[in-house]
This record gives structure tokens, C-alpha cells and sequence, in this order.
């Protein structure tokens, strides 16, 4: 892992760093009656796989504590992701 401060980055820069493989377009969001899905964020991984590909986890977790106020293990939230969509996100930290 790097030494970066995602806490000093606006949300804007931190978005572009967690969505490394780019930011998901936003989706017509007519289907209103789609499953939600549950991404289950590993805190201790560098890389957390999502339904639209690969994020970084790091600046994840400051822009979902940032969202949510959820950072520990066990907890779980709601949160709009930048394609329009509500996910389920869950954090386990595995070194327990």
C-alpha cells in the first residue's frame, strides 16, 4: 500500500482513486425492481471486486466513512455508487 492521505482529498479526487478502472456509467434506473446487491468490502485487501469491476479499497473506505460514517469491522450500510445505483456494503476485516 501506498502513504497517501485520502483524508485531506475532496470527494471528487477520491472517487477517481477508488474507481481505478474508471468510474461506472450511470445506468437508466427504470428497473427499479433489481435485486440489490451486496458488495463485501475486505479492509485489509488492496482490491475489492464490485458488480462493474475492480475498486481500490483505500479511498474507498475514506469516501464511504466520508458517506455512510460506517468504518469497522461488522458494519454495514446503504450507499448511492457514481453509476446511479444503491449497493449493500458490508466491511470484515480479516486479520481478526
Amino acid at each position: 500500500m501506498c502513504d497517501i492521505n485520502f483524508a485531506v482529498m475532496n470527494d471528487e479526487t477520491l472517487k477517481a482513486e477508488t474507481f481505478g478502472e474508471g468510474i461506472p456509467p450511470i445506468l437508466d434506473d427504470t428497473s427499479s425492481e433489481e435485486k440489490l446487491q451486496t458488495i463485501t468490502v475486505f479492509m485489509d485487501r488492496e482490491k475489492t471486486e464490485t458488480p462493474f469491476g475492480m475498486i481500490d479499497t483505500a479511498p474507498f473506505l475514506e469516501l464511504f466513512w466520508r458517506t455512510t460514517g460506517a468504518d469497522c469491522d461488522g458494519e454495514e450500510e446503504y450507499m448511492k455508487f457514481p453509476d446511479g445505483k444503491t449497493y449493500h456494503v458490508t466491511l470484515h476485516d480479516t486479520k481478526k
